[in-house]
Order: C-alpha cells, then structure tokens, then sequence
C-alpha cells in the first residue's frame, strides 16, 4: 500500500500472532542466525531483542501513529498532512500499520528478526500477509523511556515497471520528506502567478488568463478569467501546480481546454503545451503556447 501525494508514498505494517481482537497475529521471532548485535548493555532491561518484540507486539495492538511513532516521524507526517490540505489533496489513501486499505480478516506478521540494537537505535524485520506476503523493515529509535517507530521501509517487487523490472525500495519518511519540499515549491510558484497573463506570438490561441488567490494557499488559486480573445470564455476551470507544473483544464459539454504550463525563473512567463476544442464554433488548436505577465499583444506588441 502506499501514501497517495499525487505520487504514491510507501506503507509497512506488522502483526502479531495470537488471535486479538478479531486481529491474528505471530510475535515470535524467527531461530534464523544473525551476525547483529541482539542487546547492549543496559540498565533499564529495553536494549534487547527479546524485549523489543515485546514492545513491537504492543505498537501493533494499538496502530496509533500518536503512540508508536517517534516524534521525528510525527513531525515530518502532520507537516505532510496539512500542506496537503491546504492544497486541497489527498495526502494518504490508506493506512501504513495494515499495508492497505482493505484488511484480510485472516492477515497476519511474524517477526523475522531484531537486529542492529544500539542504545538508541534497532532495525526490525517483519513478514506481512495481508491479502499477499511483503517482507518489511521498521526502523525503531528509543526516545520517551521506550521504543517507537522512526521510519517504515518496503521492497516492491519490480517496481513500477512490470515483474521482471529492477525492485524499489520505499522509504516512506524520506517520501514524506520530498512531498514536503514539493508542495512548498508548488505553493511559491502558484503564488507568482497572481495577476493577468496573455498569449505571444502569432498562429497560437489568444488566450488571456487572470490567476487570484485569496488566502495564500493552493486551495484557494483560481483561474478566475480564462478565455480566447473575442471567441470564448471558459467559467471556472480547475486548476492547480503540481511537481512544479501548472495545470488547467475544463470539459463542459463539447468544449475543452486544456494547459500545462511551466513558469520561467524571472517568474514573467509561461510556456508549454494547449489543448482546445470549441465545438459549435468549429475551432480545434493542439500545440505550443507562450504567456506573458501583465502582457496584452494588440496593446503591449
């Protein structure tokens, strides 16, 4: 299962092997030999592999981000949510503690094995059969008196591209990470488009377009004017920046536009490619197209 931020964000779960709640689970560890350090030398009785299977049983009986996850993690995830939000998006589509959004009632984990345990950090390796088997590690760090979830890792099996593709691994804080750089990049670049734009250059479209937004956030941008000089007008078309792209379309009736645009770095241009088909007025056009800020060609040429 993965994180859905108009790209896919990687999800890992583990469960435990008496029947809990409707939940079956395995929490014995695995006899397979392992050169890792399996304790260090503590005081508190936490630094060993024996405890923290113990400890891991108990994050997944409660799969509760605000309990099991470390505050790093916590950080990272609330920030994600609500730049997401605010860019009116879906951020997560499923939940990472059940790899999916659907659960098998007969879903399972086994510990494969703790391994790699300092005093401040221990990797775990689980094997999750919801609805199919995936092998996935979680990264623990001990902060609060205990350990807790720092990152959760999973191998695809050939990637995107097919089964006999190279397998990926998601690294879900590290995507979380980037979606945040993302929308931050996207935000900036949605807020230099405030103001009017119109088309260069001959043999194009005329279009004129008018960019507001009222609260600074990407939820609120809006093509409030968008239309073909003297021919059409389009009311209200979606529109929005993803991966630094600015996208705006609209399909009503017979009609439709479509735009996908990247600014230039002075931030006073637009180019890229459109789409648009007028229908009753027998007017198609599918190429290239140029935008220039507070630019009107039969004043400004």
């Amino acid at each position: 299962m993965k994180k859905n931020f108009f790209f896919l964000l990687a999800f890992i779960m583990a469960m435990m092997g008496m029947s809990c709640n409707g939940i079956k689970t395995t929490g014995d560890a695995s006899d397979s030999d392992s050169t890792a350090i399996d304790s260090v030398q503590t005081d508190d009785g936490k630094h060993n592999k024996e405890y923290i299977i113990q400890r891991l049983n108990d994050i997944y009986k409660l799969q509760d981000d605000s309990k099991c996850c470390s505050e790093r993690y916590q950080k990272l995830f609330n920030e994600a949510q609500e730049l997401s939000e605010k860019g009116g998006m879906v951020f997560v589509d499923g939940d990472h503690w059940v790899q999916g959004n659907d659960i098998d009632e007969d879903w399972q984990y086994r510990i494969l094995d703790v391994t790699d345990i300092t005093p401040s950090t221990a990797t775990a390796t689980v094997l999750v059969n919801n609805f199919n088997e995936h092998e996935v590690m979680l990264k623990l760090v001990f902060e609060r008196g205990d350990w807790y979830v720092d990152n959760f890792l999973t191998e695809s099996e050939g990637g995107w591209g097919g089964p006999d593709a190279e397998p990926q691994i998601f690294d879900e804080a590290k995507d979380i990470q980037e979606f945040i750089t993302t929308l931050k990049k996207d935000n900036e670049i949605a807020k230099k488009l405030i103001g009017e734009w119109g088309w260069v250059g001959d043999d194009v479209p005329e279009l004129l377009l008018k960019f507001t937004m009222k609260d600074g956030t990407m939820k609120s941008l809006k093509a409030e004017d968008c239309y073909l000089y003297r021919l059409y007008s389009f009311h209200g078309p979606l529109c929005g920046v993803y991966d630094g792209k600015v996208q705006i379309g609209q399909r009503p009736d017979n009609d439709a536009i479509d735009l996908t645009l990247e600014l230039n770095e002075k931030g006073d241009e637009l180019t890229g490619h459109i789409m648009v088909r007028l229908a009753d007025l027998d007017y198609s056009y599918d190429g290239p197209i140029t935008l220039r800020k507070n630019y009107f060609r039969y004043k400004d040429k």
